[in-house]
């Protein structure tokens, strides 16, 4: 149940919705308290979070970072973080949207977003509209609401981007770091393969116990949990595809056994595959 300080707005993909460079999946606005515990949420996705008031704090691997007035928050939140409002501010009032597109995992890594999650755009007017157009193209739920946002999606990341682009080197990553993410954009990638712990330990050149600790560091929780989660994020979105089938959808998401995918899509998401389905989404 939403505060009367939060709004959210969730949008399911229309069926061209892939002719687009970036796909908005929920967007919202809230106002964040010093006495609120910080959100840990795990949306796998991209999440963009802009700083109207106040001054929030963002958490990155235990690292903290203050998000003030005018800047914009870039978490990877299929990885470890947390935000709040900042212990000395009254409150942080912010907006936020969920997103997907090609080529952000890439882009992420090259900028060192990890080492340094928050961006000081160019012109904050131009950002705070371009999230307030999102949110309100996936209010209005029109045909043109995946064109319409992703267009907003495009010139925001111009408009963040844009100063640390200019007269800087691309950020390096710790090579450790560089073979954990080499693994999640693989199983991203490909998520129908029967994806081992060796096979992991492998690509990333390590040994098992080596993987599970480097990677709960990083991720916050095992390499397998992390997959199942998108593994079911992906399939959340091909069941409210048109004549989308509960046993293929299962394949092309990892599952050759309907039961097994049933069974952890409930665990996820609280609903079984054919009850999202009918109800198109959430």
């Amino acid at each position: 149940m939403l505060s009367e300080n939060e709004e959210i707005h969730f949008h399911t993909p229309a069926k061209f919705a892939d002719a687009f460079p970036y796909l908005a999946l929920v967007a919202g606005s809230r106002t964040a308290h010093p006495e609120e515990a910080p959100i840990r949420k795990r949306f796998h996705q991209h999440v963009f979070v802009y700083t109207t008031g106040g001054c929030g704090l963002i958490e990155v691997r235990g690292q903290g970072f203050l998000a003030e007035t005018g800047s914009v928050a870039w978490l990877d939140t299929a990885q470890a973080y947390a935000h709040s409002c900042a212990p000395d501010s009254e409150n942080w009032r912010y907006l936020w949207m969920g997103i997907e597109g090609h080529g952000l995992d890439a882009l992420y890594q090259f900028l060192g977003v990890q080492q340094s999650p928050l961006f000081a755009p160019r012109d904050p007017r131009t950002v705070q509209a371009a999230f307030e157009g999102v949110s309100g193209f996936l209010a209005e739920r029109s045909p043109a609401t995946d064109a319409l946002a992703s267009a907003a999606i495009s010139g925001l990341i111009v408009d963040m981007i844009g100063p640390r682009l200019t007269g800087s080197e691309p950020g390096e990553d710790a090579p450790g770091e560089d073979r954990l993410l080499a693994v999640l954009s693989a199983m991203r990638d490909d998520l129908a393969r029967a994806w081992t712990i060796d096979d992991l330990a492998a690509l990333a050149r390590l040994s098992q116990s080596q993987l599970f600790r480097r990677f709960r560091d990083m991720v916050g929780t095992t390499p397998m949990d992390w997959l199942r989660h998108e593994r079911i994020n992906q399939a959340k979105r091909l069941l409210v595809g048109r004549d989308a089938k509960v046993s293929a959808v299962a394949a092309i998401c990892g599952y050759p056994d309907p039961y097994h995918f049933s069974r952890d899509f409930r665990r996820v998401t609280g609903y079984t595959p054919t009850k999202f389905r009918r109800d198109g989404g959430y």
